[in-house]
């Protein structure tokens, strides 16, 4: 990740961060600031990210490929090119239910625990 006074620069070839997010979900932090971070998620048909929620965070997802079902406060399947943002404080989870999906999420402000390595 490159960084420079309003400018950072991430590469798919050179993430900060490549993790098992949970059982079948890869998590990937491409590039943040100080303020918004955009990470990419691989999800295995059946895997599951728990429900939750944050507290101070606005998540925007893109759903690359695939298809997931978004469920907690609300509950619906988002299929390729089908979006959502989920405020502060609404609970939330995914589950895969497609061979394999990829979701582009950028989270503002970011998620601290993910900028640590």
């Amino acid at each position: 990740m490159e960084t420079s006074e309003n400018l950072t620069v991430g590469s798919w070839d050179d993430p900060f961060l490549v993790e098992e997010a949970y059982e079948g979900i890869e998590r990937r932090v491409l590039c943040f600031d100080d303020e918004t971070m955009q990470v990419h998620y691989t999800v295995d048909e059946g895997a599951v990210f728990p429900e939750h929620s944050h507290e101070e965070t606005r998540q925007t997802v893109y759903v690359v490929s695939g298809a997931v079902e978004l469920f907690g406060d609300h509950e619906t399947v988002l299929e390729a090119g089908d979006s959502f943002i989920v405020g502060p404080g609404v609970r939330h989870g995914v589950r895969g239910v497609a061979d394999q999906s990829e979701l582009l999420d950028t989270f503002t402000p970011r998620i601290e625990s993910y900028a640590r390595q």
